[in-house]
């Protein structure tokens, strides 16, 4: 009788010490696409009618994506930022995750003159 609470016992102790190390947390951050830096400080300046293809791309590097539209070409810079924040327990788990998608489109004529922009209203914000 004894040695079966022994037992008992060291067995509650056992998983005393032994379920903490079953649970976990996780904290996790990435980032891909261009840099955007659309959203320096100060800010590139562009005009409708007068700035190029070439005056974008010098201020902007490379798009994430050229798209050719029946008159026009579209450029399109994608930043996108995940953050993820989990808790594992024997029992129950759970997962956050949040997206931020920081966009630029830059519309041009044929003749690579821009004829409009536009920033997403969502911002990721530049690395210091």
């Amino acid at each position: 009788m004894m040695s079966s609470r022994l037992s008992t016992f060291a067995l509650a102790l056992a998983a005393l010490f032994l379920l903490p190390s079953l649970a976990g947390c996780l904290g996790k951050r990435s980032e891909m696409g261009v840099q955007n830096s659309w959203r320096g400080l100060p800010p590139p300046a562009f005009e409708k009618g007068r700035s190029t293809q070439s005056d974008v791309m010098r201020a902007l590097g490379p798009p994430s994506q050229v798209i050719a539209l029946q008159d026009q070409t579209l450029f399109y810079y994608l930043r996108e930022q995940s953050r993820t924040k989990a808790v594992f327990l024997i029992v129950y788990n759970q997962v956050r995750e949040r997206i931020t998608y920081d966009r630029a489109l830059f519309f041009f004529s044929k003749e690579g003159i821009l004829s409009d922009f536009s920033y997403s209203a969502e911002a990721i914000p530049l690395p210091k």
